[in-house]
């Protein structure tokens, strides 16, 4: 089964060798699952990670830890009344160590508690610094929080600590996007693609960033990465149709944009967008009937579109709405 990406998330791999279980705590094999779970998503391997932490519950259940870890890999991977269930069962948690205080950080997150989330990724530091999933669940948190400066500086430490940390490096380019550092958002694209070849939602996000670079061409190559997969996501139809668009493809825009407006008919822009295309193939007609449905659906629009039914001349040829 191919991997989901709703929203940015990662675990880090537990450090320490399985101790040998006492009575009430889980087993060698329960924290061997734990662990290779972990990893799992730590390599962006999100299924092979809830499978595994499925298994660990299954051999310990009602393990908190677990749990917790458990409610970010099913909140990533867009179960979010699996993912709030396994947060309420962890958030209880009295952690003694840093494991434990990253897994109820993770619960918090989950149930958006940012700001006790990162009192506990940062209590997990304290107790060691060389924690790379305290660092990476702190960059969450501050992301979360639109402190996308301090976000990035975190994810530097998980990364920093695990060069191989690919959801890390996901989260760091998000980031970095919010902070229109487009290049660097763009080569941590590049390298979890790299990591995990097979995640293919990292072809988006960079293919986002191309285009805010102007490299057009390398962000068409991902749109059609990506689409190939996920041939109805509205967003990447549109972006897709816009740097057609701006390489001169007016069939394949409108083509895009099409698709577009049958999953969403109420979008008044990409009316516009298709009648600007059409009237770069000629079709006169069907330019007008779509820039006129544009006005009805976006009037606070009214003056750009009404230029698009008109250009000057030096504007013939681009995009004027976006």
């Amino acid at each position: 089964m191919r991997r989901r990406w709703l929203a940015a998330a990662a675990l880090g791999v537990l450090a320490a060798a399985p101790a040998a279980a006492a009575p009430g705590r889980p087993s060698r094999e329960a924290q061997r699952r734990l662990q290779e779970a972990c990893r799992s998503y730590r390599r962006a391997d999100f299924d092979n990670a809830l499978k595994r932490f499925n298994q660990a519950l299954a051999l310990f259940p009602g393990w908190k830890t677990a749990t917790g870890y458990r409610a970010m890999c099913r909140w990533t991977m867009g179960d979010k009344a699996g993912a709030e269930a396994d947060a309420g069962i962890a958030a209880p948690l009295r952690p003694d160590g840093a494991e434990s205080y990253v897994a109820r950080g993770l619960a918090r997150f989950v149930l958006n508690d940012f700001k006790a989330a990162g009192d506990d990724f940062r209590a997990a530091i304290e107790r060691e610094p060389e924690n790379a999933a305290a660092h990476f669940g702190l960059g969450s948190a501050l992301s979360a929080r639109n402190e996308a400066a301090e976000a990035a500086a975190s994810l530097d430490q998980a990364v920093r600590i695990d060069p191989q940390f690919a959801a890390a490096l996901l989260v760091r380019g998000a980031a970095r996007e919010k902070l229109r550092d487009h290049a660097r958002a763009a080569k941590d694209f590049g390298q979890v693609l790299a990591l995990a070849p097979e995640f293919f939602w990292a072809h988006y996000y960079r293919g986002k960033a191309l285009r805010d670079l102007r490299d057009y061409r390398g962000a068409l190559a991902d749109f059609n990465e990506f689409l190939s997969e996920r041939p109805d996501f509205v967003e990447a139809l549109y972006l897709r149709s816009n740097v057609r668009f701006l390489l001169g493809d007016y069939g394949g825009a409108e083509a895009d944009l099409t698709r577009v407006i049958e999953l969403e008919p109420k979008r008044g822009l990409a009316y516009s967008n298709r009648g600007q295309a059409r009237a770069q193939l000629g079709d006169k007609d069907g330019a007008l009937s779509d820039l006129r449905r544009a006005l009805a659906l976006e009037p606070a629009r009214r003056d750009k579109i009404q230029a698009a039914m008109d250009p000057p001349a030096e504007d013939r040829g681009r995009s004027r709405l976006g």
